[in-house]
């Protein structure tokens, strides 16, 4: 499979603005950015140029979040690791990126970095309830799931149960968060996905935990009995997330 392409999957601008305000979530804007290393070049050649993105990133005020992420268990991606940026708003997210283009025009340093960096996403995400309010600290386990809506689907109603689900698997010792993920511009429409499914782990251990309480505790509850009416989702990809940037 090639996961460059059905990574993140799309939504329409149309779809989006149904979008349910629901309790218990809030919204997030990503941008994606999938790379593959050049032929005999590995992350520690990249680590000047992500280091210096950094720095950059940090030499004005924001609050743009960034991570780099590698893949765990993943059928065949086609990119060996992908950066992702979080904002509060698109405004912000475009400000970030016009301060950085800016500054990187005005830069002297024309070195490039062994790496292909040519397939960008946008992403609209609705972030659910996490076991901690803490912001995670190091690496986090991030599993994704492609997933279809159900004829008749009420969104809304999904979202509900899920989150009542995730208060249960967290009152039983779960750990971590989770979020919806509809993309948009950069996209590939012809895709058979609706939206994304991810959860997060701060760490393999966590994980397993979570994973192990799941089949114990949810996947018979009557939550997830009600989030199955309304989606279904393909088997998930797991990645290790590292912060650049909080």
């Amino acid at each position: 499979m090639k996961y460059i392409i059905t990574f993140l999957i799309t939504v329409s601008f149309a779809t989006m603005a149904q979008e349910p305000e629901l309790e218990g979530y809030t919204s997030v804007y990503a941008n994606y950015t999938f790379c593959k290393l050049n032929d005999g070049a590995t992350f520690d050649d990249v680590r000047p140029f992500v280091g210096k993105y950094v720095e950059n990133a940090n030499s004005f005020e924001n609050e743009v979040a960034l991570a780099v992420l590698f893949p765990l268990y993943a059928s065949d991606p086609d990119h060996d690791f992908f950066f992702v940026a979080h904002a509060d708003s698109r405004e912000e997210m475009g400000a970030f990126n016009d301060k950085m283009f800016q500054i990187f025009a005005q830069s002297e340093d024309n070195a490039m970095p062994p790496m292909d960096c040519d397939v960008e996403l946008e992403a609209f995400q609705r972030v659910g309830p996490s076991s901690s309010d803490a912001a995670p600290q190091g690496r986090t386990i991030v599993n994704y799931w492609p997933c279809k809506y159900t004829r008749g689907f009420d969104r809304r109603a999904m979202r509900e149960a899920r989150r009542q689900a995730a208060l249960k698997h967290y009152a039983a010792g779960a750990e971590g968060g989770y979020r919806y993920i509809m993309t948009n511009s950069g996209t590939d429409r012809e895709q058979d996905v609706d939206f994304w499914f991810s959860t997060s782990a701060p760490s393999e251990a966590a994980r397993g935990k979570n994973i192990d309480l799941w089949w114990s505790e949810i996947r018979n509850s009557d939550e997830w009995a009600e989030v199955r009416k309304h989606a279904s989702c393909q088997d998930s990809e797991t990645y290790a997330a590292y912060p650049l940037k909080q």
